[in-house]
């Protein structure tokens, strides 16, 4: 009788190979993972803070509320400057970025005679830019919302600058009071509420501007004299036009004001 026998395999030689295979295998998924993240040509570079103040002035001196200026050969003074900006900028040639959607500037607060906010804008991405834009006031995207829309805290959220009657915010305001017959009283009221979409504007400004970290801010100022100054230098009829119109229909005196912001506006670094 012829037994034959299978012989098997020699399980002490195949647990050698195995073992060798599993460390060649993690050793050539190690090497990958390396070279993908050595190909990463343009890794996201985490962006830095980036300050800017923004100050009211009237005729280049720091606005306070309830303090006498000159506009022409009328004393007044303002009791409210508040204003809202929409996508601001930076520019760099054909290139473009948004720093912040809408921001909400108060220049006279209830707690103090004036204010020189300055805003902090995170992850801003350093570099060189040659200029920056503004839009005045809430863009239409932002104005076809109301106060309700927003968390409390958000610039948007403010009840006091939105105007329902004309669904829309209040993308400027200047308030205040005025003496043209110069005797001593200033029984003109003024009263510069700006908004509606056919109002907002948007202006940009050529002004070298490095985001680098450690570096300076910008500083951003609007003259509201100049906001008063027509494009020809004439000061603004303050009398015959102390206010702007309760109509939605009826925003002439708006329209041209805001049409003023780019030269009421001084962009610094």
């Amino acid at each position: 009788m012829t037994v034959s026998w299978t012989i098997g395999p020699n399980w002490s030689n195949v647990h050698k190979i195995t073992t060798m295979k599993k460390i060649t295998l993690l050793l050539a998924l190690s090497c990958f993972a390396f070279l993908s993240s050595c190909g990463d040509d343009d890794p996201k570079a985490p962006g830095v803070n980036f300050d800017i103040t923004f100050k009211a002035t009237f005729d280049g001196v720091q606005l306070e509320k309830n303090k006498d200026v000159q506009f022409g050969s009328i004393p007044l003074f303002v009791e409210a400057c508040r204003m809202y900006l929409s996508d601001i900028t930076l520019l760099s040639g054909d290139k473009e970025f948004q720093i912040s959607e809408i921001e909400y500037l108060d220049f006279t607060p209830s707690n103090a005679t004036f204010a020189t906010p300055t805003i902090t804008f995170k992850n801003v991405l350093e570099g060189e830019y040659t200029g920056i834009r503004f839009g005045y006031g809430v863009k239409p995207t932002l104005n076809a919302k109301t106060p309700s829309n927003f968390p409390a805290g958000h610039p948007l959220s403010i009840e006091t600058d939105y105007w329902s009657g004309w669904d829309s915010y209040i993308f400027s305001t200047l308030d205040g009071k005025a003496d043209p017959e110069n005797n001593g009283t200033k029984n003109l009221s003024l009263a510069y509420h700006c908004g509606s979409d056919p109002v907002y504007k948007t202006f940009e400004f050529d002004q070298a501007i490095h985001v680098h970290e450690g570096q300076a801010g910008a500083r951003v100022t609007f003259d509201m004299k100049k906001f008063l100054t027509l494009a020809d230098g004439s000061l603004y009829d303050i009398v015959a036009n102390p206010a702007t119109s309760n109509s939605a229909s009826n925003v002439t005196v708006a329209q041209i004001l805001t049409a003023n912001f780019g030269r009421a506006t001084t962009v610094e670094q």
